[in-house]
């Protein structure tokens, strides 16, 4: 599982310098509506309070991590796996 270091060198080399504010915004905004979802799901339930927030706090890092791994790392490895099957063929 990779940190925090890598995930950020991980976002630079997939987005590069086509970075822009909007895709950053949208990023965050899928995050916390994803957030939103489960605390709604919790809180129709009928958890206590407590309960909605292990719920809503235990969900938060596969969220987050899952985000990233869609938007950041799966890119990153489909280019690597190219990368490999180009040197194969020509190699």
């Amino acid at each position: 599982m990779p940190g925090l270091l890598d995930l950020i060198l991980i976002k630079d080399k997939v987005n590069g310098d086509r970075d822009n504010i909007f895709m950053m915004l949208f990023e965050k905004a899928f995050i916390l509506i994803a957030l939103l979802v489960v605390f709604l799901i919790a809180v129709a339930l009928g958890l206590p309070d407590w309960g909605v927030a292990l719920v809503v706090g235990a969900s938060l890092g596969p969220i987050v991590y899952g985000h990233y791994y869609v938007i950041y790392i799966r890119p990153l490895k489909k280019q690597q796996n190219v990368d490999v099957r180009r040197k194969q063929r020509t190699g």
